[in-house]
């Protein structure tokens, strides 16, 4: 997973130094790989792994500015959903030559789901709502669904919903 984001990054970069028109682009990327109930997840940005069960648990944390100022306590959960940066990201596929992935591993039990999406998901609808939003869904229905709850709480960014139950 690492070696697939180093290459796109590269791949991106590199595209941004041969045509001036995408100077400075840059894209976020969450991905997992399962093996029985194995699960490797990586990330760069501010795009996220969620693990489904009778709660919604963040696997993956933000590189972003906000993120940083929760870590370090200068601010509030609360304080992070209305910050004027909460879309500040501190790492992005193609902005710079190289890029550090997070990965991380866990394993998931029988039933349970991983969920992969957007900051249009993660900024867009309240947890409650997303996990609200698993339990009255089939799992066919539920990225329709966390889309549609999406564009309902402003839907000012794209949203990706990717969900794989095992």
């Amino acid at each position: 997973l690492i070696n697939a984001i180093e290459s796109a990054n590269i791949d991106i970069y590199n595209m941004s130094l041969k045509n001036a028109d995408l100077n400075g682009m840059g894209t976020t990327v969450v991905m997992a790989l399962i093996e029985g109930s194995d699960v490797v997840i990586a990330h760069v940005g501010d795009s996220r792994a969620y693990l489904v069960g009778q709660e919604l648990l963040q696997l993956t944390k933000d590189h972003s500015v906000v993120q940083s100022l929760l870590e370090s306590g200068k601010i509030t959960l609360e304080d992070a959903k209305k910050h004027p940066r909460k879309n500040v990201i501190t790492r992005a596929l193609g902005a710079e030559e190289n890029v550090v992935a997070d990965s991380l591993q866990t394993t998931i039990e029988q039933n349970q789901t991983i969920l992969l999406c957007t900051d249009g998901l993660s900024s867009y609808s309240e947890t409650e709502n997303i996990l609200k939003t698993f339990n009255e869904n089939t799992c066919e229905k539920v990225p329709e669904k966390l889309i549609e709850l999406a564009n309902a709480g402003g839907g000012g960014d794209n949203i990706t919903v990717v969900t794989i139950t095992c």
